[in-house]
């Protein structure tokens, strides 16, 4: 993987409009060498996609290694944390972007060839994930028709990036190859050459799992070029700057993250040897759009003995606050010994947020009135994450 110092310096970045025509069938006519290079494309996605390297997993399509299926673990090689996105990828374009008309290779129905050519507009800009260790992106690409016909539409083209050392020319290739998905957080999924584009569409920029293959930080100033794969006319390039949010360019770089399984976890607070909470964020069966949100805070009564605070809220998908009720057992006895314990008491009330993916603020406040033998008193605690879920990586 390239190793880069991430720079906090902005950077501004302004495209000419490319002046393009459709081309009719009988102007572009059918080129015969296409066919020859969009096969030898492909092919060479097919043959990154099962030469796995850092991934691990069958190093070719007959190689069977295991009958066990794979545990989920954390794709070392993702351009973007998990936790930045979930499937379908947006279809509107927000923050800083870089867009240009590109003419692309388009299938004529009428015909049976490619033998046509459409303009498109290409858009790249950038999402923001959590930033807990760095500014952190997600980079999108859009392909909007500038035609509604379903009977001649365009192809989807070869693409090449470019970024230090890594540049577009054939002794750069295939290191300078990215995948490119419909659908986040993919390992394998790509998009082939000649992919017909029927309708908008936007795509996410991802890293192969190949030696091969350029480890991609799009958080970093690169290039992409498209190449329709005429013999003329046929290449167009688009340059995206480095990713340096601001509160006015990417306000979400800046906000609270919506609460999501991703957080769940043990959690402990510097200032507060021998405390802990443990959360746990899920869904109940059926209930897609409610979120709960179920915390335990592991402190300690006036005494020093171990006390527990409990409290547990429903959410709706999206909210990036969550605040419950907190109550406290007593009664009962270890491992059940001496029967169940006495009906939980109300406590009072806490409220957990997320401003990023490895740090929790908890503010709390008890009720008045209880006894003296319970812990009591009002503030805001930080805590931070110690481990991640199994496969999940929030960052």
């Amino acid at each position: 993987m390239l190793a880069h110092t991430r720079l906090l310096l902005g950077a501004a970045l302004a495209f000419a409009a490319c002046s393009v025509t459709t081309a009719s069938a009988a102007e572009v006519g059918v080129d015969a060498s296409r066919a020859a290079r969009v096969t030898a494309e492909q092919l060479t996605h097919r043959k990154l996609l099962l030469e796995r390297g850092a991934m691990a997993g069958p190093k070719s399509a007959t190689s069977v290694t295991s009958a066990t299926p794979a545990l989920p673990r954390i794709n070392l090689l993702a351009a973007y944390p998990p936790s930045c996105m979930a499937d379908p990828l947006p279809d509107q374009v927000s923050g800083p972007s870089y867009s240009r008309n590109v003419t692309l290779a388009a299938y004529n129905g009428n015909t049976g060839q490619v033998d046509s050519t459409e303009i498109v507009t290409i858009t790249i800009w950038r999402v923001a994930c959590s930033s807990s260790e760095f500014y952190n992106s997600a980079t999108l690409m859009r392909i909007d028709r500038n035609s509604t016909s379903q009977t001649v539409y365009p192809l989807f083209p070869a693409i090449r990036v470019s970024q230090g050392s890594i540049g577009y020319g054939i002794d750069d290739f295939p290191a300078n190859i990215a995948r490119v998905t419909i659908e986040p957080n993919t390992l394998l999924a790509d998009t082939l050459v000649d992919t017909p584009i029927i309708n908008d569409m936007t795509f996410v920029l991802e890293n192969y799992d190949s030696p091969q293959t350029t480890v991609f930080d799009f958080n970093l100033p690169f290039g992409l070029r498209f190449d329709n794969l005429f013999a003329t006319n046929n290449q167009f390039f688009i340059d995206v700057p480095l990713y340096n949010p601001t509160s006015g360019t990417y306000p979400a770089a800046f906000q609270d993250l919506p609460i999501s399984g991703y957080m769940s976890s043990n959690w402990y607070s510097p200032a507060a040897s021998g405390e802990g909470i443990v959360l746990q964020v899920y869904e109940r069966p059926n209930e897609p759009q409610t979120i709960v949100v179920s915390f335990s805070w592991l402190a300690y009564d006036p005494a020093g003995i171990p006390f527990w605070l409990i409290g547990q809220a429903d959410i709706s998908r999206g909210a990036k606050v969550a605040t419950a009720t907190m109550v406290y057992l007593t009664g009962g006895g270890f491992a059940g010994s001496a029967g169940s314990a006495d009906a939980p008491t109300i406590w009072g009330s806490a409220t957990v947020s997320f401003p990023d993916c490895n740090n929790m603020v908890l503010g709390y406040a008890s009720n008045p009135g209880l006894p003296a033998s319970v812990p009591q008193g009002s503030g805001t605690r930080n805590w931070i994450r110690v481990g991640r879920v199994n496969g999940l990586n929030c960052e």
